[in-house]
């Protein structure tokens, strides 16, 4: 109850601290309430605020992003640097994009920009925004620059608690109405100038010394007032202080405080001030008193560096991690850190921890930067004069004293470099370079320099630090904050510095060395200067060209014209002999160019290979003869072997480039490959000529340069090939086996002349060349060596024994060339020989006839005969052997149509042939025909045997009866019709199914040859015995007025010549006739294949219209009739004899209906047809229909000028002339639905068809007519003159209306576009073709345009301007029509002259393909031109590298360039009469920036010069080195248990410590041409460090520099590193460049290592622990014991391998020891100690190196299993061993002997445990015993008890019953024991634990057999008891028999249960049951009630 009661009190103090933080903010709104926010804040929150509610692709998030200055990048658009950007999802759009002036985003303003985009989910889910900053960053120069960008990031949070508001004036606090928060505002500007009275802060603070006022020595929180003058009158200024912007801390998650932005003013002079005290309230608007801070003063650095007003962002910049804070969140972050420097911790009242720590880290930043510079500056001399080094000019070091924030920019002139020593940097030749306080430069111009710019150069130049930053403090009162500010972001102080240099003079000549046709610059070419035109007296030899091609010299001018001729040509060209005159001038530079051609190499590449020349032929064959001779038509590659370069260094070819591709040999067999720079070559052969083999060979060839001299290198390589070779097989088989025959003879033969390769026949067509015979695999190989080229044959000259010479398998093959990858191409051929085979034929005759013809239906045909063989048949292959065995059915032979049959193939041998089955309608011939088929030579294919059969045929007549049809009952019997009997096999079937009998021949049926019998008057008549065969019996003489009786059939089956088939009764009946009626195209003239045309029948002898009626499948009443889907009807019933009219009532689909009705007579007058299967009569109609047609108009329209306002317009109008083409759109098929022969509808127009072509007229229409019904497509094919063609194709449909439409009309309409004009006008620059903007100029009509004959506009009228863009493009906005114009130029563009040119323009129609007609023109004009120089101040060389700008008068940069040396830079289209400044921005690298030079443009076109110099800087170096000295030792917290310390050192100085400084490259002089300081690796000098540690070196040479220590301190390591020192130039305002460093040498260390391993074994053991002790005091550097003796400094465990390595950093000159506290697991801990001492060894060894061995032994437990009983051991039984875990260690069974465990962990607790006892045994309990730390056995033994069971046999009542034999059983049935029991209870031990089953073989007497009793042995060592109880005999009593007996008696036996004896309740004893189930009731309560109690702790 106490803990809940707790719990209770718990929550409710959490609620109450919730609801204080939910309602504290509530109060602290009520004190000053935040206005709402905007609307598109409100409608767009932060992505933050609903991120939650949005799905995963509808999130955006923004980078910040940067932007080139002056890029084309569209922020509205350009969605860079965004992420997540979906269409599908999102919509995203810029809101606004402002810098902190509130100025729109502009990449033509460099600044950074804060870009919010509106995010629009597409789901409905909420929008929110985002933002980034873009910043326009300015295009980077060398010149050093500071950043002043910012970067603004909307803050977060509410406002909290607000800072108490006091007033300074009511009025004032009246007029602000309302405070307006916001959380990102841009700084206001801010002036240094009263515009009222022009006083600016430099005439205060000058008119207050003048008072004696001296404001910069003013204390903090002293403050004066004076009256500030002006010229004309005198007034009093008071400093006036305005608040403005309250930023809440809130919103930037800063805390729950405010604070206002507070504008002062003293006059017009303007600044920004903090509040500095926010536990006071915040001052309202006022006049204040204002103090002066200390420039040193910790406030102030915070004002000065904390703002913008230090020049850069400073601590708000991405380095930092700020540089996305907002406006707001900067402005509350400089108030906290001013109010901390003013007031200290009161500052964070209201704040944050988040913005303590900022305000915290931005005021440690302020306070660790230097002092506020100050403005004052000038030059150490500011007057030098050049002097000569090397090749150029330059100045001695001039340093620029001035803060080192303070900068000036030097406008260098032409030509003239800045070299800065301090930073090692040199700015390019007449650039602007920025000069930074501190610095040590010199300048350097070419020694041309007074010649090509002036002699000398001047130059004011302004510091960069234009204002005097001092820092102030507002007092505003007691009640209220005071205010912190630095005034008027500076106080303006402008300072100036002059500077002056005088240039030295001298003369030139350079040479330039070009390769003659790369125009590559050559190095290495050596040129000499000669007084001579022969070059013989030699004036001075110029050094090697460089790089760049050029080497010069300077020479003093002795005569007008020397003479320079090349006397060493650069590596890989000619030398060039030709001498050159150089014409000398002072103080200018000569330059020649001296072109040198490459020598090249020719490489040339021979073939070869054998031909043929002869041939020996003999009769047993021909061998051919072969010579090597020169191939053409080889084709190779020629491939880069390794890198190509020109002479000149240009990589031509990468190794493994192709060179030159599909070289082919000439008739020579050569081919050759010229002009190839020199270097290594492979040649590849691609093809071989034709008939040779290509190998794939390949040959490197070297060209290597041969000297100045040799004009060509030449080289040749030969390559030699095999001829194609042929590889002829032939393969011989038995055609049928295909096993392989031996013993075939082939040759093969020359099937066409061979000639030789001078065309000579050497061999003639037919010629044998060589015999080949098969072997016993069949196959044989010609070897003969065969030419290519020609054919050849091979064929079998004699067959293998037993078969057929194959005469007509000739195998011929062309010995053609295949292709040049293939060595040998093999022919391979198989002949197979068909055996000798036979062929026995059999001829059938009909026995009558003797004929081989059959009669009637009866045939010769397929009568089967059996062919037999007489003897075995044997295969005469040799290996199939017997085919057939005697008396075998070998074949089956059946008779053709003419009685024949063979059969053939068969194996030679002995047959007979005996018919099987006899022909139909023929009897079986029963003879048997013997024929023998004997081999007759392989000449004879087939040896052929005949044998013949005769055979009757079946014959019998038939009878009939003829009667008259007429409606007797006693029918008339008809004499005198005829009939004739015509076999129907021989019947011809018609198209309609019946046969035709005109063409047939009757059958002879009567006597004497008749063919027709006649009824006699019974009309009886009979034929005689016809042959087998079905007959058509036709009448074909019928009694008058009779129709004919159906053709009847008679078969002839039997033989029964003499008993006639059963006579036949025929009637005749009367004539009537179908109709048939077709449906037929009127046009096509076929029949219209669509069913359910519906037709009805007239009767017009009735006057009623036809019905019939059909019944099936139902009986239906036809009124019309349809044709079905062949377009025709047949009327269902017959037509009486009649007249009748056809009328249609309903046309097919895509007909018209047809009113003209048909009519017809029915009477056997009219034409009719015999159906040939139905008989019937049919009278045929055809009914014919109109198709339906399409009929299409087109209409064209276009737009034609109408009138001209600023503009022409234009009306729409239907035109004429507009071609189009009509396209079927779709296969358009014949209306009748008629087929071709592969059952396609017959086509009209297939898709694509072209229709027709048409034209509009002059209203603009066209028709074309008579279209079949579908869809069409119609396409503009020419367009109206003046018009673009339309290319929209339009589709048309015409389908089917009805039956009454004929005609379906479409119509299309079509509108043009105008062919547009567009005229402009390119204004370029004449000299380089560059495009100008700016230009002004107007389009004039040169003729009166016209519109419907009327004239529009006259003719010179001006109907537009317009002006050249930045693509120097303008382009006139009109809408022209065709006509005449002229272009004249209105206004030129500045710095140009304006151009009286006039340019006429013709625009005419350009046909339908062009949509508008450009019409281009374009204008020039010349600009000004001025060079620049930059050239060393000393020497006047002239310096390459220099970055210069020139500046306009506004100083907008106007051209910023590299110099480079030899070439003058050229400015040009500069304004004439302006003044500009050339500003070095860079210098060239080795010198120091130049001062800017000024100089105006002059009216003129000649080249005007300006040139600038350079100076150079040095450097010092310096060295602190330092060492480490034990000061203390630390104990560490322990890990694992071990223990640990860590000594700790600090630095100190190291004295005596020497070095050597060497070079570490050649030294050499800053302007290139001067003599080298040092060389690379001399000594520059020994340096040693002096007490404080320090060596120093200085007014070294700029260079890389390396040192090396060569005596270090006691104690230490030597360091033997070799520091490379950089001391190269910096950069150009960094006059001394230094190296200093602090180098630290080693102290010599000691590494302690150990092994542990098992004792006398390799083993190493793992997890040992060590202890590292001290065995004396340790002491510091000052002498303290820090350490007592035997002190554990650390432990560490042994790993894997055994090993450990202490990682404590021992000090040197102490003894330690190392022990064991703690073995390894499963092992005794050792009491080995070893020790060591730790003594210096020298300077050059780091480490010393300690290593310990100690051996354990393992843990030894001897685990013994005995019995209770005896003591002795007991096996059997399964044990154990688990450790604290339960995890098994060991288990095992136990035996005679102790079992034995290692390697248990000592100290650790185990558990024995017995899983299973022996047999007969119980479990033991388990054991758990402690593991010694010993080596020695450790004992554990475990007794076990046996079981013991008591056996009871009993009455009922429980006595022992003596004389039962009874038997115990296992569980498998085996016997355990037996006994025969006694007055007592039987007792056994050990019996296994398990299930038995007691058994009573024998009862006692008097007792009945008791029933098995089982009993289970249990686990345990009590006694278990066992009772069998007896019934005794029943007593036998006298009873009556029964009258009847029942069928069943129920019999009921007690099964005894029996089994060991417990103290449960049983039923019928005495014990109380009721106790029992009230226990179990209360035991259940007790668990429920449990189990409630633990469920509700567990939801506690």
């Amino acid at each position: 109850m106490k803990g809940s009661w707790k719990r209770v009190m718990s929550g409710v103090l959490s609620v109450l601290t919730i609801a204080t933080t939910v309602f504290q903010p509530i109060t602290t709104y009520a004190a000053e309430p935040d206005n709402t926010a905007s609307s598109f804040e409100s409608q767009y929150p932060e992505l933050e605020t609903v991120k939650d509610k949005l799905a995963e692709d509808e999130i955006v998030t923004a980078s910040d992003y940067t932007v080139k200055y002056g890029s084309d990048f569209d922020i509205k658009v350009d969605f860079s640097g965004i992420e997540g950007i979906n269409d599908a999802k999102v919509k995203v759009e810029l809101y606004e994009a402002k810098n902190e002036a509130g100025e729109d985003f502009d990449t033509g303003r460099a600044d950074t920009y804060k870009a919010v985009y509106k995010v629009e989910p597409v789901s409905g889910n909420p929008s929110y925004r985002v933002s980034r900053n873009v910043t326009v960053r300015e295009a980077e120069t060398e010149a050093v620059t500071m950043s002043n960008t910012s970067e603004n990031t909307t803050g977060e949070g509410n406002a909290g608690e607000t800072e108490d508001i006091g007033t300074a004036d009511d009025e004032e606090t009246d007029r602000q109405t309302e405070t307006e928060v916001v959380t990102d505002l841009t700084e206001e500007s801010e002036t240094t100038t009263d515009e009222e009275t022009g006083l600016t802060i430099s005439d205060v603070m000058e008119q207050a010394d003048e008072e004696g006022i001296d404001l910069y020595s003013l204390d903090e929180g002293e403050s004066v007032t004076f009256m500030a003058r002006v010229a004309s009158t005198t007034s009093t200024k008071k400093v006036t202080v305005t608040r403005g912007t309250c930023y809440q801390y809130s919103d930037y998650g800063y805390g729950s405080y405010l604070t206002y932005q507070y504008t002062v003013k003293f006059g017009s002079v303007s600044a920004t001030a903090y509040c500095i005290q926010p536990e006071k309230s915040s001052p309202g608007s006022g006049t204040y008193d204002i103090t002066k801070l200390s420039d040193g003063k910790k406030l102030a650095k915070v004002c000065y560096y904390g703002t913008k007003v230090s020049g850069d962002d400073g601590f708000f910049t991405e380095e930092n991690g700020y540089g996305n804070l907002s406006t707001g969140a900067r402005f509350i972050l400089v108030h906290l850190a001013a109010s901390y420097a003013n007031s200290g911790d009161s500052a964070f009242s209201g704040a944050s921890s988040k913005a303590k720590t900022l305000a915290m880290k931005l005021y440690n930043y302020c306070i660790s930067q230097p002092n506020i510079p100050d403005v004052e500056m000038s030059f150490s001399d500011a007057n030098v004069t050049a002097y000569v080094d090397g090749s150029s000019q330059r100045t001695k070091e001039i340093t620029f004293k001035a803060d080192e924030l303070q900068s000036i920019t030097m406008k260098l002139p032409s030509g003239v470099k800045l070299h800065n020593v301090t930073t090692g940097k040199t700015s390019k030749a007449g650039e602007s370079v920025v000069i930074s306080g501190g610095t040590k430069f010199y300048l350097s111009a070419p020694l041309t320099q007074v010649s090509d710019v002036a002699g000398s150069w001047s130059a004011t130049m302004k510091g960069s630090i234009t204002k005097d930053y001092s820092a102030y403090k507002i007092s505003t009162g007691s009640g209220s904050q005071d205010l912190a500010l630095v005034f008027g972001e500076g106080v303006d102080d402008e300072k100036y510095v002059d500077f002056k240099v005088t240039w030295v003079q001298y003369a030139s000549v350079k040479v330039i060395k070009k390769d003659s046709k790369a125009n590559a610059k050559l190095s290495g070419a050596v040129f000499g200067l000669y007084s001579d035109a022969d070059c013989k007296n030699l004036i001075t030899k110029l050094p090697a060209t460089d790089a760049n091609g050029e080497a010069s010299t300077q020479i003093v001018k002795t005569q007008d014209t020397v003479y320079l001729k090349e006397i060493t040509a650069p590596s890989g060209y000619r030398i060039n002999a030709t001498a050159y005159n150089v014409k000398l001038e002072v103080s200018k530079t000569t330059t020649v160019t001296v072109p040198d051609e490459e020598q090249l190499g020719q490489l040339t590449v021979y073939k070869e290979g054998e031909v043929l020349t002869g041939a020996d032929v003999t009769e047993n064959g021909t061998t051919f003869r072969y010579e090597k001779r020169r191939q053409k038509g080889a084709v190779y590659n020629v491939y880069a072997g390794a890198d190509i370069t020109t002479a000149y260094g240009t990589k031509v070819y990468s190794k493994g480039d192709l060179v030159k591709e599909n070289l082919t040999t000439d008739s020579n067999g050569a081919v050759i490959l010229k002009n190839l720079h020199l270097g290594t070559y492979v040649v590849k052969e691609v093809q071989a000529p034709s008939g040779f083999y290509n190998a794939g060979e390949e040959k490197t060839v070297k060209l290597a340069y041969a000297g100045q001299n040799v004009e060509v290198v030449f080289s040749e390589t030969t390559f030699t090939n095999d001829r194609q070779k042929a590889e002829v097989i032939v393969t011989k088989q038995d055609k049928d086996t295909e096993n392989p025959l031996n013993g075939g003879i082939f040759g093969i033969y020359a099937a066409s002349d061979i000639t030789n390769v001078d065309g000579t026949v050497v061999v003639k067509k037919g010629t044998l060349i060589e015999k080949a015979t098969t072997g016993t695999d069949g196959k044989a190989k010609f070897s003969a060596d065969l030419p290519l080229g020609f054919s050849y044959e091979v064929k079998e000259e004699q067959a293998p024994t037993g078969y057929v010479r194959n005469t007509e398998d000739v195998y011929q093959f062309a010995f053609s060339y295949t292709n040049d990858k293939e060595a040998k191409v093999t022919f391979n051929h198989t002949f197979k020989n068909e055996r000798v085979t036979a062929k026995i034929s059999l001829q059938k005759l009909d026995a009558e006839t003797k004929k081989a013809v059959p009669q009637g239906d009866a045939t010769l045909e397929k009568a089967v005969y059996g062919l037999y063989a007489r003897e075995n048949i044997v295969h005469p292959d040799g290996a199939t052997g017997v085919m057939y065995k005697a008396g075998d059915q070998v074949a089956t032979l059946t008779t053709d149509e003419n009685g024949q049959a063979s059969v053939s193939g068969l194996y030679l041998g002995s047959y007979y042939v005996k018919e099987i089955t006899p022909p139909t309608g023929y009897l079986a011939d029963e003879n048997e025909y013997d024929l023998s088929c004997d081999y007759e030579g392989d000449m004879t294919a087939e040896v052929k045997r005949e044998c013949t059969s005769l055979e009757q045929v079946m014959k019998q007549p038939f009878q009939i009866i003829k009667a008259a049809n007429n409606g007797k009952t006693d029918a008339d019997l008809l004499k005198g019709a005829g009939f004739s009997a015509y076999l129907v096999s021989s019947l011809k079937v018609k198209e309609d199914g019946s046969y035709d009998f005109d063409s047939a021949k009757p059958v002879v049926i009567g006597d004497n040859g008749a063919t027709e019998i006649f009824t006699d008057e019974k009309g009886y008549a009979c034929s005689i015995a016809i042959p087998y065969g079905t007959y058509v019996v036709r009448e074909t003489t019928t009694p008058h007025n009779y129709t004919p009786v159906d053709d009847f059939t008679v078969s002839i089956t039997e033989n029964n010549p003499n008993t006639p088939q059963t006579w036949r009764v025929l009637l005749d009946d009367e004539f009537e006739a179908k109709l048939k009626i077709i449906k037929k195209d009127d046009e096509t003239k076929k029949a219209v294949l669509q069913k359910n045309t519906e037709f009805k029948i007239y009767n017009m002898d009735t006057g009623k219209y036809v019905e019939q009626v059909t019944t099936y499948p139902t009986t239906v009443k036809h009124k019309s009739y349809f044709t079905d889907e062949d377009g025709y009807l047949i009327l269902p019933q017959n037509l009486k004899i009649g007249h009748y009219r056809i009328e249609e009532v309903n046309a097919p689909y895509g007909y018209t209906l047809n009113e003209n009705y048909y009519e017809v007579d029915v009477d056997s007058n009219t034409a009719y047809q015999m159906d040939g299967t139905s008989g019937d009569v049919i009278i045929e109609v055809s009914y014919e229909n109109h198709p339906v047609k399409g009929e299409l108009n087109i209409v064209k329209k276009g737009e034609v000028l109408d009138g001209f306002k600023d503009d022409f317009t234009y009306q729409s109008e239907n035109l004429e002339g507009a071609v189009f083409e009509v396209y079927a759109a779709e296969d358009i098929y014949t209306a009748d639905f008629q087929k071709d022969d592969n059952g396609n509808r017959i086509l009209e127009y297939a898709a694509g068809t072209l229709v027709g072509t048409v034209t509009t007229d002059k209203d603009g229409k066209a028709q074309i007519a008579d279209l079949p019904l579908g869809t069409y497509k119609v396409v503009e094919k020419t367009a109206p003159d003046g018009f673009v063609l339309n290319e929209e194709a339009q589709t048309v449909a015409f389908s089917y209306k009805d039956q009454d439409t004929a005609v379906i009309e479409q119509t299309a309409a079509f509108d043009n576009d105008r062919q547009k004009v567009e005229v402009s006008v390119v204004k370029k620059d004449a000299e380089t073709d560059a495009v100008v903007t700016g230009a002004e100029f107007g389009l004039y009509a040169k003729e009166d345009i016209l519109a419907h004959e009327n004239v529009l506009v006259k003719a010179d009228t001006l109907l537009g301007k317009a002006v050249t863009d930045e693509d120097g493009n303008a382009v006139f906005e009109l809408d022209l029509p065709f006509g005449k114009y002229y272009i004249r130029e209105l206004a030129a563009p500045a710095g140009y002259v304006s151009s009286d040119e006039t340019l006429d323009v013709t625009a005419a129609y350009q046909g339908q393909d062009v949509k508008v007609i450009k019409l281009a023109s374009e204008f020039k004009n010349q600009p000004t031109k001025i060079t620049v120089k930059k050239s060393d101040i000393t020497t006047g060389v002239e310096l390459s590298g220099a970055t210069l700008t020139v500046l306009d008068k506004d100083k907008n940069v106007i051209d910023t360039w590299k110099s480079v040396k030899g070439e003058e830079h050229l400015i040009e289209r500069l304004t004439v009469g302006e003044t500009y400044t050339l500003r070095e921005e860079m210098a060239p690298y080795g010198y120091l920036k130049a001062e800017e030079i000024t100089f105006t443009v002059e009216d003129t076109a000649e080249i005007q010069k300006v040139e600038m110099k350079d100076d150079v800087p040095t450097g010092t170096l310096i060295i602190n080195k330092k060492g480490e000295f034990l000061e203390k030792v630390s104990a560490l917290d322990s890990v694992g248990g071990w223990l640990s310390h860590l000594f700790e050192y600090i630095s100190g100085s190291l004295k005596e410590v020497t070095f050597e400084v060497y070079a570490l490259e050649d030294i050499k002089a800053a302007d290139g041409e001067s003599e080298d300081y040092y060389k690379k690796d001399d000594l520059v000098a020994t340096i040693t460090t002096d007490e404080t540690g320090v060596a120093k070196l200085t007014d070294l040479p700029l260079g890389k520099y390396y040192v090396k220590e060569k005596e270090t301190a006691n104690g230490y390591v030597l360091d033997g590193t070799a520091r490379e020192i950089d001391l190269t130039y910096r950069d150009q305002d960094t006059a001394e460049v230094t190296y200093s460093s602090d180098w630290q040498n080693n102290r010599q260390k000691a590494e302690v290592k150990v092994l542990k391993k098992e004792k006398d074994s390799d083993r190493v053991l793992e997890g040992a622990v060590f202890a590292l002790c001290n065995k004396e005091d340790i002491v510091n550097a000052n002498g303290d014991v820090i350490l007592k003796a035997d002190t554990v400094i650390e432990e560490q465990a042994t790993d894997k391998e055994g090993k450990l390595i202490f990682t404590a950093d021992l000090p040197i000159g102490y003894t330690y020891y190392v022990k064991e506290t703690s073995p390894a697991p499963g092992f005794a801990t050792t009491d080995q100690v070893q020790e060591f001492t730790f003594e210096y060894d020298g300077a050059d060894n780091e480490t010393l190196s300690y290593e310990f061995t100690f051996e354990d032994e393992p843990t030894v437990v001897e685990i013994t299993k005995t019995s209770l009983t005896d003591g002795k051991e007991l096996e059997g039984a399964k044990l154990e061993v688990t450790d604290e875990d339960g995890k098994v260690v060991d288990s095992w069974t136990s035996g005679k002997e102790a079992h034995i465990i290692k390697e248990l962990v000592a100290g650790k607790k185990y558990t024995l445990t017995e899983t299973k006892p022996a047999d007969g045994y119980v479990t033991a309990e388990s054991i758990t015993f402690t593991v010694e730390d010993s080596s020695k056995a450790q004992k554990i033994e475990m007794k076990d008890d046996v079981t013991k069971v008591q056996i009871s046999k009993t009455d009922i009542s429980g006595k022992e019953l003596p004389g039962a034999k009874l038997t115990i059983l296992d569980k498998d049935g085996k016997v355990v024991e037996s006994w025969t029991s006694e007055e007592k209870a039987h007792y056994i031990e050990m019996l296994p634990i398990g299930e038995y089953t007691l058994r009573e073989e024998t009862a006692p007497d008097g007792y009945l057999v008791a029933e098995d009793v089982k009993f289970t042995v249990k686990d345990t060592g009590e006694i278990q008891k066992v009772v069998m109880k007896d019934e005794a005999k029943p007593t036998e009593t006298p009873t009556e028999t029964p009258t009847e007996t029942p069928s069943e008696t129920p019999e009921t036996t007690d099964t005894p249960s029996s089994t060991i004896s417990t103290d449960a309740p049983k039923t019928g004893d005495d014990t109380p049951v009721m106790f029992w189930i009230l226990l179990a009731g209360l035991g259940m309560i007790g668990f429920g009630t449990s189990a409630v109690y633990l469920r509700k702790k567990r939801k506690k």
